[in-house]
């Protein structure tokens, strides 16, 4: 095999190949990146300076101490950081993502892997007006995909697109909860099938039609300068402790008592010859029980059983006798239980011989 010939296969076994042409120049063709283009558009992003500075703002810096103080750690309000750079910027841009992830103190790799798994939210511009359709099983053996081909047509984009004006997005997604009035939409963050009384409406058993999404777009044209702003975090949570521990947190944490076990059960007593014998009904969480008997007017600890057991006996114990049980689990201690008097036992029953 000639020496020009560079680990094509020298390795295969019975080779009988003969290469009598000379060395061919390498070729590189284009990547299928390259001969078909990509599938989203690249995206002109803003600076990092762009971004920290429109984000840095009162009103922002009093939002994020509020969604700070409601997590133990700083990363359990990304989600919702990451919906404020979207609601400043309309989309969450690369350097957003990285803003976020410096307030949440968490690794800028992990917010961006938030960030593209939930489709709430946006990595580039959409319009003023985002029409979602339902796409799923109930719209669409109602006819979802003849309508969103007509939006389409009647816009000129394709679903995922953006008119060139900015005015709208059309997007397929999956159920949105309403499939009694399948086919049906989104407009932005409000349910839409038709126009009433010059507002969007989803009124029952109403569906969408030609007529109607004509109605809805050109209701969209008229507000065009008047969009709803909508905040779907709430606003500020005003009068709340926050988490104990978390920045800015009032809240205490709680005691180990705040919630006691339940008490012992069914306490019961008799007596006879070997004593008093005392039964009861315990749950699996207790740690420990504690037998107590009533001395004039206090209480005197005479036993621990097993939290395993279902018997205790106090060989000092008579008819008359009142005892109690109390229980702990953990460091949670219960309330007494019910005070159990002991009684005879009654004699067993002789079995005649016939």
């Amino acid at each position: 095999m000639r020496e020009h010939i560079k680990g094509a296969v020298q390795e295969i076994a019975n080779n009988r190949l003969k290469f009598d042409r000379p060395e061919q120049p390498q070729v590189v063709y284009p990547t299928p990146a390259d001969q078909f283009g990509h599938v989203h558009k690249s995206q002109p992003q803003p600076s990092r300076e762009e971004v920290f500075a429109k984000m840095d703002t009162p009103e922002t810096k009093a939002r994020v101490a509020d969604l700070l103080s409601r997590y133990p750690v700083a990363q359990g309000a990304l989600l919702e950081v990451l919906w404020l750079v979207q609601g400043m910027f309309g989309w969450v841009p690369t350097e957003g993502i990285r803003w976020a992830a410096n307030v949440c103190s968490c690794a800028p790799a992990h917010a961006l892997g938030v960030a593209t798994f939930y489709t709430m939210y946006n990595h580039a511009p959409k319009g003023k007006f985002m029409l979602q359709f339902c796409r799923n099983i109930s719209c669409a053996i109602k006819g979802a995909q003849p309508l969103i081909k007509y939006v389409e047509n009647k816009l000129g984009i394709k679903s995922g697109e953006t008119t060139p004006d900015g005015m709208f997005t059309i997007l397929q997604v999956e159920c949105l909860g309403s499939c009694g009035n399948g086919p049906m939409m989104l407009v932005n963050d409000d349910f839409a099938t038709d126009v009433v009384n010059g507002e969007l409406k989803m009124k029952r058993g109403t569906t969408l039609t030609e007529a109607s999404i004509d109605r809805i777009i050109d209701w969209c044209k008229a507000h065009a300068n008047n969009v709803p702003k909508h905040d779907v975090l709430g606003g500020t949570v005003k009068g709340h402790s926050g988490h104990p521990g978390a920045p800015g947190a009032i809240a205490k944490p709680q005691v180990p008592d705040y919630a006691p076990p339940s008490p012992v059960l069914n306490v019961k007593a008799e007596a006879d010859e070997a004593g008093a014998t005392l039964t009861w009904k315990g749950a699996p969480e207790f740690t420990k029980l504690v037998v107590e008997k009533k001395d004039g007017a206090n209480w005197v600890a005479v036993g621990e059983p097993g939290v395993k057991d279902k018997a205790f006996v106090d060989a000092a114990g008579k008819v008359g006798d009142e005892y109690r049980m109390i229980a702990t689990s953990g460091e949670r201690v219960a309330k007494p239980s019910n005070v159990a008097v002991t009684t005879q036992k009654p004699a067993p029953v002789e079995e005649k011989v016939g």
